[in-house]
């Protein structure tokens, strides 16, 4: 009938009541391990508890049981095999820098991190650490470095770097790491944050790296050392954009979630000039060519410009706007991108936009986890598009590298860092694709998929946020009939 009855275990004399953090069977039904909060790993008899062994300094996070004996992992960064009766410890393994074998794709960001998930096959044991890397251990000791990403938090910061194949990211977890983007796909570097970040720009040269906190502070650190250049506070809430001027960098725009835009002199290191007149925070932010313009969105779908340095508002008509050569293009606003926006939508749920350096293809990034290309300029409603789904959750930002080669996408609560190849029309190879190529619809144009009678009947909100666990019967409550009242009689 859906419930479930369990048997409280009976700790007895032997033990004393801890949160138990893991558990698994043993080699027969009655025999069954868990692992405290303190360190020890509790061996039952049915529900009965018939011995303790201290096994780790700190919490067992996680167990695995094999044909002849045990695998455990603690905070402490420690593996350690068992015989079957958690006797003897056969072998420990520290999770440390210096134990990484040479074909390891990225670097550890410590030694010793809380293990949090084990596994076995093949020979090896498989790991995954609370700073988000999954490790595979070979029993003779050598340790591969297989994937890592952003820990906990939400992942929102990216710049891709002006010349060559890198970019940085900037996350909730209080960490700013470069990544390389060619074939290897690794970690390069990692730093650690004193608060987490929420934006990131190189500067055009490429040599810095600006990074805006969570705190209202930002900091400029050198792009191949990551040692801070220079770090400034003049507001309380989240930075929440970040851009040097074009040209020379001489100027660094920094918007925060209190609504203004603080223009910076890099040289100099003095502020020169504030924007003020958005009625809501500030979302996205973009310089002319000349860098003497700075277009902004907000939250409240304001696109405002004001004159650089000084920060003066000015009011552009739509029509002068098309005509401005723009240093980059991240707005979701305006005239030249009314198309991306969803029939059915909310101000923010397209969280990101990145054009081309030829300024023909827009990419997207939306709260369905969606990442789009529409043709721009994306005039008039419900543009045609190209749909991509690998994001588990809304996407937060996405960013073309400096040839256009590949598009950078990060999401927001899955953590993670995603590259597409794109390849120019025509010369597109007739290779497998894992996402929803849209090529398949035998539409003459190009095979777009956003019919918008098709996207009148979809119902994202439901398709996103709910499946059924078990089969519904019956009316749902708010649609049956029900009694009038006596007032409504």
């Amino acid at each position: 009938g859906g419930g479930l009855i369990g048997r409280k275990g009976c700790i007895g004399t032997l033990g004393r009541t801890d949160t138990m953090m893991c558990a698994v069977y043993g080699w027969t039904e009655e025999m069954a391990f868990s692992g405290t909060c303190t360190g020890d790993v509790c061996i039952w008899r049915d529900v009965f508890l018939i011995k303790t062994v201290k096994a780790h300094d700190g919490p067992v996070f996680s167990m695995h049981a094999l044909e002849k004996g045990f695998v455990t992992g603690g905070k402490d960064g420690v593996v350690a095999l068992w015989d079957d009766t958690f006797e003897r410890c056969l072998k420990t393994y520290a999770i440390k820098r210096a134990a990484l074998a040479p074909g390891s794709k990225g670097l550890l960001l410590e030694d010793n991190p809380s293990i949090r998930a084990i596994s076995l096959g093949h020979g090896h044991i498989l790991v995954g650490t609370k700073n988000g890397e999954i490790l595979e251990v070979d029993k003779s000791g050598p340790i591969t470095l297989l994937v890592q990403g952003h820990m906990e938090g939400e992942v929102w910061g990216l710049a891709t770097h002006p010349h060559l194949p890198i970019c940085a990211t900037v996350s909730d977890d209080k960490t700013l790491r470069i990544w390389d983007l060619s074939p290897s796909h690794c970690m390069l570097a990692v730093r650690k944050l004193k608060k987490g970040g929420r934006c990131c720009c190189f500067s055009p040269d490429g040599k810095a790296l600006a990074v805006g906190l969570n705190d209202g502070s930002f900091l400029i650190v050198n792009a191949d050392t990551l040692e801070d250049l220079v770090s400034f506070q003049h507001r309380k809430d989240v930075i929440s954009e970040i851009r040097f001027s074009p040209g020379a960098g001489k100027y660094l725009a920094v918007a925060s979630c209190d609504n203004f835009v603080d223009i910076y002199n890099v040289m100099s290191s003095k502020r020169v000039g504030i924007c003020k007149g958005a009625s809501s925070y500030i979302t996205h932010m973009d310089w002319d060519v000349r860098g003497k313009l700075l277009q902004v969105n907000t939250g409240a779908k304001e696109q405002l410009f004001f004159e650089a340095p000084r920060g003066k508002k000015q009011t552009i008509p739509s029509l002068e706007v098309e005509k401005i050569g723009w240093a980059s293009w991240t707005s979701v606003l305006g005239s030249c991108c009314e198309g991306i926006w969803p029939i059915i939508g909310e101000v923010t749920d397209v969280t990101a936009s990145c054009l081309t350096s030829d300024s023909k293809v827009l990419a997207t990034g939306d709260d369905f986890g969606f990442v789009k290309l529409f043709r721009y300029p994306a005039k008039g409603k419900f543009g045609k598009f190209k749909r991509y789904v690998a994001h588990s959750t809304h996407v937060t930002n996405v960013r073309w590298t400096c040839d256009d080669s590949l598009l950078v996408t990060v999401g927001g609560a899955d953590t993670s860092l995603m590259l597409w190849t794109y390849e120019m029309e025509g010369h597109r190879d007739s290779r497998q694709c894992d996402s929803e190529e849209s090529d398949l619809d035998s539409e003459e144009d190009g095979g777009y998929d956003s019919d918008v009678t098709r996207e009148n009947e979809i119902n994202y909100t439901i398709k996103a946020l709910s499946t059924n666990i078990r089969p519904m019967f019956g009316i749902k409550p708010h649609l049956q009939q029900k009694e009038p009242t006596l007032d409504e009689r």
